[in-house]
């Protein structure tokens, strides 16, 4: 059982490590001086990243009020597994839309996948091996109206929190917006400001994190080698939103990246309460319907949701 549960959804720590970084909350500082990483920062980015790490401390939290914070984490994790970059910006396009769904035309504004591709290669569901990077449309899918009192994400003990997909719809748009004007503004070498240097991502594993489940991926540019400006890799997650407190950025050399999202968002977790799964929500390419669920403390059993083939609820 990830000792996690008995938290509202955890901080969301991207962090340069030697191995998976434990993201944590201001009560989690024991456990997170034993699980992180003690590789070395060099002398270059030392001071860069201690004083940003000083600033991130005052965001730590596992509040989650609308469920937009645990999703939005997760849909970086997802377009991590997927795309294997982050690069928002040429990765999604504006969805005009009524608010029921992807496919229901409307004056209202949301995301979705990108197609085809550009100077530098295939975008957006192009990227991905089943050509419609079913676990990412997934977490988009949850932005409508289709999905409303259908998610819920485990909190605390018996808590559970409802996702509100209006506050998601809106602020998915507004941060792909920010990560949009960061991207154009580009400047190699600003701490402040989005790279040109184009990032390519692996999903190295997933362990027990310090408020949920850390998702560890090695980092480099997309020409193979090693980033160049590893400390603006923050920057790119924008598009998650920058004050987001489940994200805690962290270089700690190496070239490995760990997001801690709630279980149950992004695949290949795992936690469980006995022989049930700790989930009120679950994306999964392999059906679970009718396998034993744990959500807001009461064991239940996992239905298929409505709206999404790869989504399913405890209930």
């Amino acid at each position: 059982m990830n000792a996690s549960w008995f938290r509202v959804a955890g901080v969301v720590s991207v962090g340069l490590a030697a191995g998976a970084l434990v993201a944590c909350s201001a009560d989690d500082s024991d456990e997170a001086r034993a699980g992180a990483s003690t590789a070395p920062v060099s002398a270059d980015n030392a001071s860069t990243e201690a004083a940003y790490g000083e600033g991130s401390q005052a965001l730590m939290s596992c509040s989650n009020p609308d469920g937009t914070n645990s999703v939005m984490a997760a849909f970086a994790v997802a377009v991590a597994q997927e795309l294997g970059r982050w690069n928002a910006s040429k990765d999604f396009v504006m969805n005009s839309t009524s608010g029921r769904s992807e496919s229901s035309w409307g004056a209202q504004q949301a995301i979705k996948l990108a197609s085809g591709s550009d100077a530098n290669g295939p975008i957006g569901k192009s990227r991905c091996s089943d050509g419609r990077c079913a676990r990412v449309q997934a977490l988009l899918d949850m932005q409508y109206d289709q999905a409303n009192n259908q998610v819920y994400i485990q909190g605390s003990g018996s808590t559970k929190v409802l996702l509100s997909p209006a506050a998601l719809r809106s602020r998915m748009y507004a941060k792909w917006q920010e990560q949009k004007a960061c991207d154009q503004n580009a400047r190699d070498g600003d701490n402040n400001s989005c790279t040109r240097e184009q990032n390519s991502l692996q999903y190295v594993g997933s362990a027990t994190g310090g408020c949920d489940t850390n998702f560890t991926f090695a980092v480099k540019g997309a020409n193979g080698l090693a980033l160049r400006f590893p400390n603006q890799l923050r920057n790119q997650l924008k598009f998650a939103d920058s004050t987001n407190p489940y994200i805690n950025f962290q270089n700690l050399g190496n070239g490995n990246i760990s997001i801690d999202p709630t279980y149950g968002l992004d695949e290949d977790g795992s936690t469980s309460t006995g022989a049930c799964t700790a989930a009120c929500t679950k994306i999964s390419r392999s059906s679970v319907e009718g396998a034993c669920c744990s959500c807001g403390g009461v064991t239940k059993a996992f239905k298929k949701s409505t709206y999404n083939a790869i989504t399913f609820k405890c209930e």
